[in-house]
């Protein structure tokens, strides 16, 4: 499979050295995009904590601005992460069958689709 049909999202073939299922799928962006969307949630709680310091006078925008922040990241990965062929939403069915614990580390690691059960082909 050339890298063009990997990040086109074409999922007919899965190139040999590529065992995840989400980057075979060409959908780990989505992965990387959410984890800067928790990241500048969690920057957000950061600076709320430290206005403390200073009066608190942001403390109440900054933590609001987080908690939406999170929420909207989960939603949108929640709706855009699916199988291309059955087009479950992988992230609400790995929270859902899955401990809290580890939903999103067997996410990120999965060999086939959670609904569908698909698995890479070569």
């Amino acid at each position: 499979m050339s890298a063009a049909n990997l990040l086109s999202g074409d999922s007919g073939t899965v190139s040999e050295e590529n065992s995840n299922w989400i980057v075979s799928t060409g959908q780990a962006w989505k992965l990387y995009v959410a984890i800067a969307g928790f990241a500048g949630s969690l920057l957000c709680f950061t600076v709320a904590f430290f206005s403390l310091g200073a009066g608190g006078g942001r403390f109440l925008g900054l933590t609001a601005c987080g908690i939406f922040l999170a929420g909207a990241t989960f939603v949108w990965l929640t709706a855009v992460l699916r199988c291309p062929h059955c087009l479950a939403k992988l992230v609400w069915t790995m929270v859902v069958s899955r401990p809290h614990t580890s939903w999103l580390i067997d996410l990120a690691a999965l060999d086939r689709c959670p609904a569908c059960g698909r698995q890479l082909t070569k």
